[in-house]
Order: C-alpha cells, then sequence, then structure tokens
C-alpha cells in the first residue's frame, strides 16, 4: 500500500510540510489575537492524557482513543509532524546538524518514568508530568519568549536541558523519558504498518543508521526499532537503493522471559505501586510549599486542586484579557492572579476555554461571572471615601453614599480585582480562599 513512496524524499517533504502548519499554528495559539488556533491544541495527546484522568471527559476519551488508534495502524507520526517539542527538537538538531546514529533501547528507563507519571496522575497530581510532558515544556519556553522582559533563568531551563539533550543523542528525549511518546511507541510496535528494511533491496551503506535521529536503525543487522521510530521520513529521503520501505511486513514479535526482565519489570511495578501509594501526600506537600494561598483563576477550584492539575503550560496566561494570570514564580509553584497589573475582565472566560488539561473547568460566560474567587479586605484607615470602588464593581457589592465609608457586602463579591485595581489609596486588596464558588 505504501511501498511507492519507498526511495524518494516525498514522504520526508510531505511530512516537514505539515509539521511547518502545525508548529506555527501551535506557536499563533499563544498569541491573542488567534484565541481559535487554541482550540486546535485540545487535540494535544499529553494534555489530553491527563484531562482523561484529572478530569474525565468523553470527548477526551475519544481525542487519546483517536491518537493511540493513528499510532497503532501507522506510527508515531505525531511525535515529528504534531508535537511542538519534537519540532523544536529537529529544528536544533538541524541547526546544529546533529547526527545520530545507533542508539541504545533504554526501554526499561521509559517505562519506569511512564509508570511513575501515570501513578502520580492516579493520585490526583501532575507534579511529574508538567516536567516531562512536552507540551507543557514547549508551552513554558514559548511564553517566555513571548513576555522576555519578566522571563526567568528557570523558564528558558527546559530549552537549556532539551538543546543539550539533542547535541548529546538528537531525540533521546522522545525515545527515554518523554511519557507521550513512550505511550505511542508501545502502539506503534504492534502496528500493522511499519517502517522495515529490505533484505533483498539494502546495499549496506549504513546512510539510514546516520540520519535517524531516534537511533532506531542498526544497519548492520538490518532493524529497525518501530516502537522508537517517530516517522519522520528522513531514513526513506537518503535512502540511495530505496531499501526502506512502509508498509506490511510479516515478522513474529516473540516474548522471551528472562531472570533479568523479571526482575526489571518487577522494580518498575513495585516503583509504580509505590508512587501511587504516596501520591497524596506528595500532592499535599507540593501545596505546602506556597508561602501564602495563591488567588487561582475562575474555574480552578481550589488552589491545592489547581496546583495538582495544571501542567504549567502558560496557554492561559497569554490568553488573559487582563494580563493578570502570571505563570509560576519564586513565590508560587503555578498559575495564579497578580491584580497589581489589572483585574480579571467581567467578559472574558477565555482560560477557561483554551485549558487543554481541565485544570480551568469549562464554564459559562454567566457561569465565570458568578465565580468567587475571592474576597475583599478593606483597610478603613486608608480609605479615602471615594467612591471609586462602588462605581467600578460589576456585581454591586459596595454600597457608597458622599463623604461616608463604602459598606462592602461580600455575599455580593466574586473576587474580580476591579476595586482593588482602581484604588489610588491602596485599601482594598484580593485575599484568596479555601474554595471557588458560585453565588
Amino acid at each position: 500500500m505504501f511501498k511507492k513512496f519507498r526511495g524518494n524524499k516525498k514522504p520526508y517533504i510531505i511530512r516537514l510540510s505539515i509539521a511547518f502548519v502545525m508548529f506555527t499554528v501551535t506557536v499563533l495559539a499563544f498569541t491573542p489575537f488567534c484565541k481559535p488556533l487554541a482550540y486546535v491544541l485540545q487535540l494535544n495527546f499529553g494534555a489530553a492524557c491527563a484531562k482523561l484522568i484529572m478530569n474525565f471527559s468523553i470527548v477526551t476519551l475519544l481525542i487519546v482513543i483517536v491518537n493511540m488508534l493513528a499510532a497503532f495502524l501507522f506510527g508515531r507520526f505525531y511525535c515529528s509532524v504534531v508535537c511542538p517539542f519534537g519540532i523544536l527538537q529537529d529544528i536544533i538538531g538541524a541547526l546544529a546538524r546533529r547526527k545520530s546514529g545507533k542508539t541504545k533501547n533504554l526501554h526499561y528507563v521509559r517505562y519506569f518514568v511512564l509508570a511513575v507519571v501515570i501513578a502520580l496522575m492516579l493520585a490526583g497530581t501532575t507534579a511529574v508530568l508538567r516536567f516531562v510532558d512536552p507540551y507543557s515544556n514547549f508551552g513554558n519556553i514559548l511564553t517566555g519568549f513571548l513576555n522576555i522582559k519578566s522571563a526567568s533563568f528557570w523558564t528558558f531551563l527546559p530549552l537549556i536541558i532539551i538543546g543539550a539533550l539533542v547535541l548529546w543523542k538528537n531525540r533521546i528525549f522522545c525515545t527515554t523519558i518523554c511519557p507521550v511518546g513512550t505511550i505511542l511507541g508501545v502502539c506503534s510496535k504492534f502496528s500493522p504498518y511499519k517502517l522495515y528494511i529490505s533484505d533483498g533491496i539494502c546495499k549496506g551503506c549504513g546512510q539510514c543508521e546516520k540520519e535517524c535521529p531516534t537511533g532506531a536503525i542498526d544497519s548492520q543487522a538490518k532493524s529497525l526499532d518501530n516502537e522508537r521510530c517517530i516517522r519522520c521520513m528522513r531514513c526513506i529521503a537518503k535512502c540511495p537503493g530505496g531499501g526502506i520501505l512502509f508498509g506490511q511486513k510479516e515478522e513474529k514479535i516473540e516474548f522471551i522471559p528472562s531472570r533479568r526482565n523479571f526482575i526489571a519489570t518487577g522494580i518498575i511495578a513495585a516503583a509504580a505501586i509505590a508512587v501511587f501509594a504516596k501520591g497524596k501526600e506528595v500532592a499535599g506537600a507540593i501545596v505546602e510549599t506556597f508561602k501564602k494561598r495563591p488567588i487561582c483563576p475562575p474555574g480552578a477550584g481550589s488552589p491545592e486542586r489547581f496546583a495538582m492539575s495544571c501542567t504549567n503550560c502558560g496557554l492561559c496566561v497569554e490568553h488573559c484579557k487582563g494580563k493578570i494570570l502570571k505563570k509560576p514564580d519564586a513565590e508560587y509553584d503555578t498559575v495564579h492572579i497578580d491584580y497589581s497589573s489589572g483585574k480579571c475582565e467581567y467578559d472574558c472566560k477565555n482560560c477557561s476555554d483554551v485549558c487543554p488539561t481541565g485544570a480551568i473547568k469549562k464554564m459559562t460566560l454567566k457561569e465565570k461571572q458568578n465565580c468567587r474567587i475571592g474576597l475583599v479586605m478593606l483597610d478603613y484607615e486608608k480609605c479615602t471615601k471615594c467612591g471609586l470602588c462602588a462605581h467600578i464593581c460589576p456585581k454591586e457589592a459596595f454600597e457608597h453614599k458622599p463623604g461616608k465609608t463604602p459598606v462592602y457586602k461580600a455575599a455580593k463579591c466574586i473576587g474580580c480585582g476591579a476595586c482593588e485595581n482602581i484604588c489610588q489609596a491602596g485599601a482594598i486588596e484580593i485575599i484568596s480562599i479555601n474554595e471557588q464558588s458560585q453565588i
């Protein structure tokens, strides 16, 4: 079916073209004027898996199933065409002119990482996922460049690390660390359609092995590891004799148990069980690292729930109309609200719309407008009785008479920060609450 593509550059050019489009769409999706493109990122496999476990929905389940089915049928095209972090690695590798070559298959490492990530998510936290999820790391890097003046060293640490890994072993992150790649790799391993080296055509030049960014090709043994292969099509484009084919190949996949395999599998399983058992404690420890409770975006529920569900991709930060959502910093370990730069715009629910993991629950505009995210602390000694707070409040939570101190009605307040933002005397501060609620 696919053999007609062998020995030419057409598949590689098609793959590059689609990857360029997807990468451009992802970058533009993080810009405020391209909000509709942000909905495309809901198809992201890593975020969908997190949402499936942490905030189940039928739509998310379908997204996960479609991605896994595509990998099963055709291989890990997702990693070379859709994943922005993977494409970023290709860009770095191209600029550095990095060649790869055969790489050891560290399958126990990637299975261990995946087991820990899944166990912790089942226990209720994305604590580890946010550090190894390709989409979240790309978002962190991109938002750093989009807000370069406020970016810190920690913002670009993922870029430094991934750059070093690419220079060392090219796509070693994708084949050894990335949990998304591990899941799709297992699906690809048992795919009916594979890349394989034809014994009858291959001349043994080794060009494919040199070009493979994942180190999945052994030209001497004429073998290709489809579990690690990301379907970049570079090997097909470089093969001078058309010896690499894409299609169905009859092969017997054997499982030969051994003491070593048994022990390694047991260690991975035991580690996953231990991580799951301690997951709640880990999640609690993460929350306790807050120096004070943050104010979270509408739909977050509580600071604890949000800290355990958010992967810090930064998409909500970039689409915040009031520019009050901030990335994690020295004070807070997750996205949080800072009213010093504005207010939570009453007619905006962008953060709820674009969040790919469900850390910010989907809400209608009316639900968002009635969602209490904080309460007012009024300093009567500083108050100048100007009444600006009563004038600006969209919920009429202040009652003011000329010359009198405004009367605050907590039952009507949603904590949007409009009053704090307009108060020239600094008499108003929005404080965090334990649990968001509808008024």
